[in-house]
């Protein structure tokens, strides 16, 4: 028998069961024996069952079992396992003060049950078998040219972890392969390793010290819980990098598995067709139940004719073929973690079997710990600003509630008197109805399907809040906003159609507030001379019919509008120029936002707002055919503060990186901004003649 010892590992506890029980009965064979009696008898008794030492052998298996010489034998062997194998695995045991192994070791590291973390330690996973191909030397030729026949030295792990494939949620298949190395190798550089080396260290929860590995294993589980709670359609909010692209995303997600894996499908297929030499991995991971298969069985070392030692060390010799141990490990831990066969209700645990999310989340306690703890990081999801699929990391994601806790943009817009009321009423009573229609099955037209729809037509000036008020409204009733351009939608009829059903059926699927923004393209009015334009605003047309859920459309150039579309939309809302009063608001909303933004910073500002207000009303006042819209007012301040922290900074210690100076927004400041501005304004009126309003009337697409 070589290393690893697999069998003396695997029956220690019935070697030493054994060696206590012959122990027993020679003990006990012992005390039966007379006492007193006369040495001479006892010595010819001796010499007699010497002579009858040939037949006793010949007799029971029981009999010889229980003999000395088997006793003292066992004996030896289990000094053998104390001294080396089992303080061995003692030590391995320990992670604290172990920092590498040699591969020899490797084996004790791992058995089936165990949890193991990859590369990252990102993904945890738990081991169901461990195979190897047992000892083997090769001449040191082999170790400067190796192909795929050559026989090398390994320990494989075959793990699993749980996942969702739009469908169930199940066991997925991991294996991890370690090749034989020379001296000793860092334990977290393996592939995978016991998850208590991923983490060192203490801390403090309610006042109890827990272990790093406690602590970890407890992140884990509720990382594995908050999975579950995404994995069916949900609205939440991320704000870090996406896993694949490494893009900075701060917005709102829609996390959908089904959909994911469905426009992740169709783009492998159309890349794998269009160059076959670069193959596109699917995002679906392969879901099956693990139950009855051969994990790594077919691949072990049962056959010892499969790879034989070529080394010194064992030509000649018989070694005892211990391979059998993986199997017998591996299937005593698959029944241990299987349920009683008379208990004909009880599921096998998630962790071999896949089940219905749905069910999962329907009966109590379907889940345990274990699986929580296996289950994956990333999730899959629609960025709802950049408009596209990405692969997410959940440590990022946050529900968007807690995003939203402080006021929302709705309640904070500058709207002309009654916009906010229409808006809001109108929003909340599409939503009531169509919960009652998916009760009563109610059709509002005599055309099935037909004017299930709000379509609200938003027009104005630019920068007025109207884009603002999709946010806001969004926002105000927590749903996600699917904001879609004329750029998103192709440029022919039939690309535009097909664009406009999948991104209404998604957003009807999710229940989005769908916007369409600055959508002149398909607003304008068909002319006998434009097919185009004409085939585009007929497809808008007739989609727009059947969408039975919310769209703000916004445009500025509301001269240029088919009549077709007046009966379509719902209500209008025109969006003036700001006047005074709005814009004063507009200018004490930033000053706000900029104070409450330097006070989370735990930083110091002083805003000279009563001098900003009066300078903002003089500017006004004074040059009517330059004013500034919302979106300039923004601007204008952020620029303003970019100054006065740069003065700041300079003034601190004439250092321009003073971070934590003592800022002061003044009205000089935004003099600043607004000079640079006018000047621009004066360019571009000397450039056509007239002011930007003027422009717009003489085109006809504004009054």
């Amino acid at each position: 028998m070589v290393r690893p010892y697999r069998a003396l590992v695997h029956y220690d506890k019935e070697i030493r069961t054994k060696y206590r029980e012959l122990g027993e009965a020679i003990l006990a064979k012992s005390k039966e024996e007379p006492e007193g009696e006369n040495p001479e008898e006892n010595e010819n008794e001796k010499q007699d069952a010497s002579e009858t030492k040939d037949a006793a052998e010949d007799g029971s298996k029981d009999e010889h079992a229980s003999s000395l010489t088997a006793y003292q034998h066992l004996g030896c062997l289990i000094q053998f396992m104390d001294r080396v194998v089992q303080a061995k695995i003692n030590y391995l045991s320990q992670p604290s003060g172990l920092r590498t192994i040699a591969f020899k070791h490797i084996w004790y590291l791992f058995k089936p049950g165990d949890t193991v973390v990859g590369q990252g330690q990102q993904q945890v996973y738990r081991v169901m078998n461990v195979t190897s191909t047992g000892h083997l030397v090769t001449p040191p030729w082999r170790n400067w040219k190796k192909d795929e026949n050559s026989p090398v030295e390994t320990i494989t792990l075959h793990c699993v972890y749980i996942d969702f494939d739009g469908k169930q949620l199940g066991p997925v298949t991991q294996t991890f392969t370690i090749e034989k190395f020379d001296g000793e190798k860092a334990i977290t550089a393996l592939d995978a390793y016991p998850i208590r080396f991923a983490v060192a260290g203490h801390h403090i929860r309610n006042g109890d010290t827990e272990t790093g590995e406690m602590y970890y294993t407890r992140k884990l589980v509720e990382r594995g819980k908050v999975f579950v709670d995404v994995a069916h359609i949900k609205h939440m909010h991320y704000n870090g990098f996406a896993l694949e692209t490494r893009d900075e995303v701060d917005s709102q997600v829609m996390i959908d598995f089904a959909e994911a894996f469905a426009v992740k499908d169709a783009e492998t297929a159309a890349a794998n067709a269009m160059n076959e030499s670069a193959q596109v991995n699917s995002w679906q991971p392969r879901v099956e139940s693990i139950i009855g298969r051969d994990l790594g069985q077919s691949s072990s070392s049962d056959d010892k004719d499969a790879h034989s030692c070529l080394g010194a060390c064992c030509k000649g010799d018989y070694v005892y073929a211990d391979a059998y141990i993986e199997k017998k490990r591996y299937e005593e831990y698959a029944a241990s973690i299987m349920p009683d066969p008379e208990e004909l209700n009880v599921e096998p645990p998630v962790a071999i079997h896949p089940r219905s999310l749905k069910e999962l989340t329907a009966a109590k306690d379907s889940l345990t710990d274990d699986d929580f703890l296996i289950m994956p990081y990333r999730v899959f999801g629609f960025v709802l600003r950049s408009r596209k699929w990405a692969k997410l990391d959940l440590k990022y994601l946050t529900p968007v509630d807690e995003v939203l806790k402080k006021k929302t943009a709705f309640d904070q817009l500058v709207l002309p008197t009654g916009h906010k009321d229409i808006v809001h009423c109108l929003v909340a009573q599409h939503f009531r109805d169509k919960a009652a229609r998916v009760s009563d099955n109610e059709e509002v037209d005599i055309v099935r399907g037909k004017g299930k729809g709000l379509i609200i037509l938003l027009h104005g000036a630019p920068g007025v809040g109207k884009t603002t008020t999709a946010e806001g409204v969004a926002e105000r009733f927590n749903k996600p906003l699917f904001q879609i351009t004329c750029g998103d939608l192709g440029t022919t009829a039939s690309e535009v159609e097909t664009a406009l059903e999948r991104n209404f059926s998604l957003a009807n699927r999710w229940g989005s507030i769908l916007l369409l923004d600055e959508a002149d393209v398909f607003l304008a009015q068909r002319s006998p001379k434009n097919f185009i334009r004409n085939g585009l605003v007929a497809v808008f047309l007739r989609v727009l019919e059947y969408y039975a859920g919310i769209l703000f459309l916004t445009t500025n150039r509301i001269g240029d509008f088919d009549e077709a579309f007046a009966s379509r939309i719902h209500v209008s809302l025109y969006y003036p120029p700001l006047d005074l009063k709005s814009t004063r608001k507009i200018f004490k909303l930033n000053l706000r936002l900029i104070k409450e933004r330097f006070q989370e910073k735990n930083r110091s500002i002083t805003i000279n707002k009563k001098q900003i207000l009066n300078y903002a009303s003089d500017y006004w006042q004074n040059n009517e055919k330059m004013r500034w819209n919302g979106r300039q007012i923004r601007n204008a301040c952020q620029t303003a503060l970019a100054i006065a922290e740069f003065d700041a900074q300079r003034d601190a210690a004439g250092d321009d990186d003073a971070k934590d100076a003592q800022v002061t927004l003044s009205d000089g400041h935004i003099n600043t901004v607004f000079s640079a501005y006018l000047e621009f304004m004066r360019y571009l009126k000397n450039i056509y003649g007239k002011d930007a309003d003027r422009v717009a009337k003489d085109m006809g697409i504004r009054a």
